[in-house]
C-alpha cells in the first residue's frame, strides 16, 4: 500500500486491543498516531502519542483535538473505534449500562467526527473517517440489544456523514469485525454469554479473527486504495452474518432459568 508519510491519524480506543493493532500498522506505514483513550496503553508504542481522553464527553474530545492541533497541527485519518460492553436483557439491564455503551460506540464517534471534520475541510485535502461497527449491526444478539443498537447507528452515521463530506473529499466508510479475539469477547467468554464453540460453529471458515485480519480492512479504508469507496461498510467475519447464531445461553432468554445482567 502506499505510504501514509505526513498523515496524521487519530484512533480511538488506541490503547489496546484492535485499536492497539490499528495504531501499530498506520505508524508502520509512515502516519503520525494520536490514540485517545480512557485506559493507559498496555504497551507504549513508539511513534503513536496517548492521550486520556473519554470520547462520550463532549469537553474530553474537544481538549483532545486542541492538543493534537498544538503538536500537529493537523488531522487527516479518524478511526473510531472506542467501545465497551454491558451484557443484559431489556427490562434487566440497567438504562445506565444502555446508555453508556451507545455514548462511547456512537456518540463517540459523532463528537470526534465533529471535531475532525471542520479541520479536514480547513486542510482543503480531504480526509478518511473509518468507524469500527460489528456484525452486530446486522444480526440480532441476545442480551447484547444495547451493543447491537449502538454499531446499527454507526452504519447510520456513516452513509449520512458520507453524503455531507463527499464534495469536501472527506471519505466516510466502517468495517464491521466479526468475533474477533480481543477484550470484549475474552469478557463475554468469562462470563458465559458467548462461547467460542458455538461462535466458531456458526462461522464458515470455522475460526475467529485475528486482530490483524480488521486492522488490514481499516488500513484499506484509511488510504488511497479506496479512494472512491463511500459511505460503505466492510464485513469482515468468515461468512458468519450469512448464518448467524441458532442458540444461545439460557440466561440470555426471557424465559431462561438463570437470566441476569451484568
Amino acid at each position: 500500500m502506499a505510504s501514509l508519510s505526513g498523515k496524521v491519524a487519530v484512533v480511538t480506543g488506541g490503547a489496546r486491543g484492535i485499536g492497539d493493532g490499528i495504531g501499530m500498522r498506520l505508524v508502520a506505514d509512515g502516519a503520525r498516531v494520536f490514540a485517545l483513550d480512557k485506559a493507559a496503553p498496555e504497551q507504549w508504542r513508539e511513534g503513536v502519542t496517548y492521550l486520556e481522553t473519554d470520547v462520550a464527553s463532549e469537553e474530553s474530545v474537544a481538549t483532545a483535538f486542541r492538543a493534537i492541533d498544538a503538536q500537529a497541527g493537523r488531522v487527516d485519518i479518524l478511526v473510531n473505534n472506542a467501545g465497551i460492553q454491558r451484557v443484559g436483557l431489556v427490562g434487566q439491564i440497567s438504562f445506565a449500562d444502555f446508555t453508556n455503551v451507545v455514548a462511547t460506540h456512537l456518540n463517540g464517534f459523532f463528537l470526534c467526527a465533529s471535531e475532525a471534520v471542520p479541520r479536514m475541510v480547513k486542510q482543503g485535502g480531504g480526509g478518511a473517517i473509518v468507524s469500527i461497527a460489528s456484525t452486530a449491526a446486522f444480526v440480532g444478539l441476545p442480551g447484547r440489544g444495547a451493543y447491537c443498537a449502538a454499531k446499527a447507528g454507526i452504519l447510520g452515521l456513516t452513509r449520512a456523514l458520507a453524503l455531507e463530506v463527499a464534495t469536501a473529499g472527506i471519505r466516510v466508510n466502517a468495517v464491521a469485525p466479526g468475533f474477533t479475539r480481543t477484550r470484549l469477547i475474552e469478557q463475554g467468554l468469562a462470563d458465559g454469554s458467548l462461547r467460542e464453540d458455538w461462535m466458531v460453529a456458526r462461522v464458515p471458515m470455522k475460526r475467529l479473527a485475528e486482530v490483524d485480519e480488521i486492522v488490514n480492512a481499516v488500513r484499506f479504508l484509511a488510504g488511497d486504495e479506496s479512494s472512491y469507496m463511500s459511505g460503505q461498510s466492510i464485513v469482515v467475519d468468515g461468512g458468519w452474518i450469512v448464518q448467524g447464531i441458532p442458540e444461545a445461553p439460557d440466561w440470555l432468554r426471557v424465559n431462561g432459568s438463570s437470566a441476569g445482567a451484568s
